[in-house]
């Protein structure tokens, strides 16, 4: 039998009395992506309408505690009013006189690195929490700006949420588990927020990651990351073969297809991808059901349930493919005409299709639809947006339903070998002509002769990076901090060159071809001290005393664990056990570690 069983979870009695106090009941959900189109009229509130029906469900399931994957903001930056919505959703659900009962065990100096007070919050005598929240931070929601601080440290110095993950190290990364108990449930919880993919790929091939293990063997390892899991590259994203084979569950965020029933890796891991919770584009993995889980888990054993978001707006993708004008039964003098009238029968039967995906009235009544249209020939493209429009009030995003693609784009992607669909195929088509992004962009100018050396001081990757840095994440301080560093390199390497004055302008080249062989001798290289720089604070630069190199042939000092907050030691009732009739953690009784079989029971099998 599986070990995932999708049984009803307002059974669970049946599982009797008895397995209650040891089995611990978490409700894992990623990439909810509050804020994501919030100035939309008509999708504005999809993103909070469904965090709210998430936390509806911790409530009804009386979990434990809840854990998030990452993404819980679409913006690094979110407005006032979206973080005000997450506050009072948060307040409302998860503060409450109910008692908590797990047992945290671990130095929670340890855990919470980046928190001026590192305690549970459940732990704080000056809250009253019900239900504790824990959760890492994604690529969207990741630390920005002069003191590097994300949107979750805001909310965890309210204390509604346990910000944990983080880490700072760009050179070796140890992770130490949260340590938590429930009756005979131990629970190892490993945490790490989103590093660049190719960074954290490159430690894990040189054996630089580093799982902390707990004393003996009966604890149920788990570990929650944010990272690419499919192919976007050779070194681009995480193999699932990376993960160590003592992991029990990993909660892999960031992917946005719902794959949350555990699939069993090669060396035995098994990993759940929740999925995104609202679609945040109109690509085909966004169109599958949206899944949260009930992860129960009893010693070493657990049950993954799925729990289907019922407030999700119904989403549709399908094609068409145009008639070919050259074949022998086209008859149309109009071949835009022709177009238009098979495209408009073909939104009004999805339209009518989407009807029969509604769930009840909690649902968002509008549907999202994306149509990719092919023709065979240029007389047959047509006003997209002027044709999306005519189904506004009867569809979510009437100005971008219809994307027209070529037939023959369709037959080189059949060809092809790449497991794409034609959206990101399209990406790979005609490389040097999509080169469209800020980077690339920059990147294609100074490559001109005529701007080859326009840039004396600057290197040409610290620009793209502070400009990929201000676009993505409103990093307003970006371009000061290259600047600045670049800056006193340039001073430093001048200095131990000491030029005549009329001879200054040749050292300045010297130095720049010099930079300009050591970047394309060590591409790799360069851009992790580049992102070394572009993300240190404030203190973490220690006013400017260490130096981190971005031309120079000394090697980058590894930047400091430390965090961008002096850790305060927890008070006396930062280490104790939880307070009062929260906690129920008794005694602790150590065993030999249940073997971990692929084919589990059910729920009414546990703990026998």
């Amino acid at each position: 039998m599986s070990h995932l069983e999708e049984t009803d979870t307002e059974n669970d009695s049946e599982a009797g009395n008895s397995l209650s106090g040891d089995t611990l009941k978490i409700l894992v959900a990623t990439d909810i992506h509050l804020g994501y189109k919030e100035k939309d009229a008509i999708r504005g509130e999809d993103t909070f309408v469904t965090f709210e029906e998430i936390l509806q469900q911790a409530t009804k399931n009386e979990v434990d505690f809840i854990l998030l994957g990452g993404d819980l903001f679409h913006e690094s930056k979110p407005s006032p009013y979206c973080i005000q919505r997450c506050l009072e959703l948060l307040r409302k659900y998860c503060l409450s006189d109910k008692p908590v009962s797990i047992e945290f065990l671990s130095d929670q100096s340890r855990n919470f690195l980046s928190q001026r007070v590192p305690i549970v919050n459940y732990e704080d005598p000056n809250l009253n929490i019900g239900i504790p929240v824990f959760s890492i931070h994604g690529n969207h929601d990741d630390p920005t700006g002069h003191k590097q601080t994300s949107v979750l440290d805001v909310l965890a110095s309210t204390g509604l949420i346990n910000y944990f993950g983080l880490w700072n190290d760009l050179s070796n990364v140890e992770i130490r588990p949260i340590l938590l108990q429930k009756g005979k449930t131990k629970l190892a919880l490993y945490g790490l927020s989103h590093i660049k993919d190719e960074r954290l790929g490159r430690l894990f091939r040189e054996k630089k990651v580093h799982l902390k293990k707990p004393d003996g063997n009966d604890w149920f390892n788990m570990l929650v990351l944010h990272q690419n899991r499919a192919a976007r590259g050779v070194k681009n994203f995480i193999p699932d073969s990376a993960i160590p084979d003592f992991m029990d569950l990993v909660i892999w965020g960031h992917e946005h297809d719902c794959k949350i029933v555990p699939e069993v890796t090669e060396n035995r891991v098994q990993i759940s991808q929740p999925g995104s919770s609202v679609a945040t584009s109109l690509a085909s993995g966004e169109s599958l059901s949206k899944n949260i889980g009930l992860l129960k888990v009893c010693k070493q054993e657990f049950v993954m349930i799925p729990l289907p978001l019922k407030t999700v707006r119904p989403f549709l993708i399908d094609e068409l493919i145009l008639e070919n004008p050259l074949s022998n039964s086209y008859h149309s003098e109009k071949p835009s005409e022709q177009a238009v009238n098979q495209v408009k029968e073909k939104i009004s039967q999805m339209i009518e299709e989407a009807k029969s995906k509604y769930t009840g009235p909690n649902q968002a009544p509008l549907p999202l639809l994306r149509l990719k249209v092919f023709y065979y020939s240029e007389q047959q493209q047509f006003n997209a947006v002027r044709i999306g429009m005519h189904f506004g009030g009867r569809v979510a995003n009437p100005d971008d339903i219809i994307k027209l693609n070529s037939f023959t784009a369709k037959e080189r992607k059949k060809n092809c070998n790449l497991n794409l669909d034609e959206d990101d195929y399209e990406k790979f088509v005609n490389i040097s002509e999509w080169a469209t992004s800020v980077e690339d962009v920059v990147m294609k100018y100074f490559e001109k002769d005529d701007n080859r050396k326009a840039m004396s001081v600057l290197s040409v990757k610290g620009l793209t990076e502070a400009v990929s840095r201000f676009v993505k994440h409103q990093d307003d301080d970006a371009f000061g901090r290259i600047i600045d560093k670049q800056l006193k390199d340039t001073v430093k390497q001048l200095v131990a060159m000491d030029p005549e004055v009329d001879k200054i302008e040749e050292a300045l080249e010297s130095i720049r071809m010099q930079r300009d062989q050591e970047s394309s001798n060590s591409v790799q290289e360069q851009d992790i001290k580049m992102e070394e720089v572009i993300s240190v604070s404030d203190d973490e630069r220690g006013n400017n005393v260490t130096e981190y190199l971005l031309s120079s042939d000394d090697e980058v000092s590894p930047i400091s664990t430390n965090t961008k907050k002096a850790a305060a030691k927890p008070n006396a009732r930062g280490g104790r056990q939880a307070r009062g009739s929260r906690g129920r953690g008794g005694g602790s009784t150590r065993g030999k570690r249940g073997k971990n079989d692929s084919s589990y029971g059910t729920l009414d099998s546990f703990c026998k």
